[in-house]
């Protein structure tokens, strides 16, 4: 019974640290309730063409994800959602095999996908279609 104990005592922070760090990794919590809002400015280049879209009243703490399904002036497809979210076509452009559309915000590459990009507006995401770099 006591070396049950003495298990316990040690598994019992392992579990929490580990519930704790998985929970950090997932879709960020949703913006708070009367947070400062501004507008997000998105700009998609391809093939040498280029389109901006102004979105207002994004509130400071929104994901890049959240702020995209609310884009009615282009045709915007996104599969999945929070970490596992993804552009799949933005107007008629599709993504390829080996070109898709990547983003930067306010001129720096993203270090992770659109459902876990928290935007601080005023901001301006910058999408750009093309092969893919390794």
């Amino acid at each position: 019974m006591r070396r049950d104990f003495q298990v316990l005592t040690i598994l019992a922070p392992t579990v929490v640290v580990f519930a704790i760090s998985v929970g950090c990794e997932s879709t960020p919590p949703p913006p708070v309730a009367g947070a400062p809002v501004g507008v997000v400015t998105l700009e998609f280049n391809s093939d040498g063409t280029s389109t901006s879209v102004q979105v207002p009243g994004v509130a400071d703490g929104a994901t890049l994800e959240s702020v995209m399904r609310s884009v009615d002036q282009i045709a915007i497809e996104l599969s999945g959602s929070g970490t596992t979210a993804f552009v799949q076509s933005i107007g008629n452009t599709k993504m390829e095999a080996d070109k898709g559309w990547t983003f930067k915000v306010d001129g720096e590459f993203a270090n992770q996908g659109i459902g876990q990009t928290v935007l601080h507006p005023p901001t301006t995401v910058q999408w750009t279609y093309g092969e893919f770099q390794m």
